[in-house]
């Protein structure tokens, strides 16, 4: 019998697995330095403070995997994306003492690399930062006012991410790396997917090809709709995309690609974190979903908890009904 951790493994690869385990329990995301704000001497859990790129986040509550934390009201980096390397500072990473924060974050997590799947979490991916600089509309607008800026832009946001993930590889030795971007509201993509294909496609091939190099699995994260581009994705190579919200049609997405990449969602979060959910319903909500979509192709249970009491147990129902789905 397969571990969870070799379980899990398994089945971002697309390999045979003897169940599926449940991933928060199982992975340990380890966040890569610089992209939230955190003073650990001084933690002020609604506190308001800079990431390393100048960014003001507002913390959203004391646990950040459920309260999370939102770039702080009306805060603008910057407004025109012509002038955005006047005012866009990449951390100096060679000057970080990434080696020790690891460490740190290693010890405070408890992980352990023989029992956990190690996944360094770059939160903040090229899209997401820019819209946390000068915000959505601004964002959104780049693609048609300053095509050859954002153009710039995004190449040198990729750069950056690879010299991070060859940090995370140097440090972690993790089995994962889990980017962020999100690309989605609950009903279409931000954009539409001839510009995701034409400014965004090449930077996750690129993407790929680094972290397949050094030996790791790519998850990707994306909230909303994005079923335009999962071809794209699987033809790409991406090893897993999550949290997969049930907008998307996920039932004919896992029939024509679920050979070739791992679907992570299928959970109604309206239904588990729902003020009153009862726990029966949540154990239900973990049944409907796996036997929906466990034996269509590469699939895993998956969704971002906002009521730690209901993701406590979604995360042990899936535990223990996973036994019953074997490769």
């Amino acid at each position: 019998m397969q571990t969870r951790k070799e379980a899990l493994l398994a089945r971002l690869a697309g390999k045979p697995a003897d169940f599926i385990p449940e991933v928060y329990s199982t992975m340990k995301d380890v966040v890569f330095p610089g992209d939230r704000y955190m003073d650990p001497e001084h933690f002020d859990p609604y506190g308001i403070g800079p990431d390393a790129w100048g960014v003001l986040w507002q913390n959203e509550g004391p646990n950040p995997m459920i309260d999370g934390n939102m770039v702080a009201k009306g805060f603008r980096l910057f407004d025109d994306m012509a002038d955005w390397k006047a005012h866009v500072a990449f951390p100096k990473l060679e000057y970080m003492p990434l080696e020790q924060i690891f460490a740190a974050m290693f010890r405070a997590m408890q992980v352990d690399p023989e029992r956990d799947v190690v996944s360094v979490l770059l939160l903040s991916g090229q899209f997401e930062r820019l819209n946390q600089m000068i915000g959505m509309e601004n964002a959104m607008c780049a693609f048609y006012e300053y095509p050859d800026e954002m153009q710039e832009f995004l190449e040198a946001m990729c750069d950056y991410k690879c010299r991070c993930i060859d940090y995370a590889v140097r440090y972690c030795h993790p089995e994962v790396i889990h980017m962020h971007d999100d690309w989605g509201t609950n009903r279409n993509m931000f954009f539409s997917p001839e510009l995701w294909r034409e400014y965004i496609k090449p930077l996750e091939a690129r993407y790929v090809k680094k972290i397949h190099e050094s030996g790791c699995l790519y998850i990707h994260h994306s909230c909303g709709y994005i079923a335009q581009i999962i071809p794209d994705l699987a033809e790409i190579g991406v090893d897993a995309i999550e949290p997969m919200m049930v907008e998307n049609p996920i039932d004919e997405l896992l029939e024509q690609y679920g050979d070739r990449i791992t679907l992570m969602g299928g959970l109604n979060n309206r239904i588990i974190d729902a003020a009153n959910a009862t726990e029966s319903e949540i154990r239900g909500e973990v049944h409907r979903a796996m036997d929906r979509y466990a034996r269509k192709g590469r699939y895993l249970p998956y969704y971002i908890p906002a009521k730690e009491k209901n993701w406590l147990i979604y995360m042990d129902e899936v535990n223990r009904y996973g036994a019953q789905f074997p490769d």
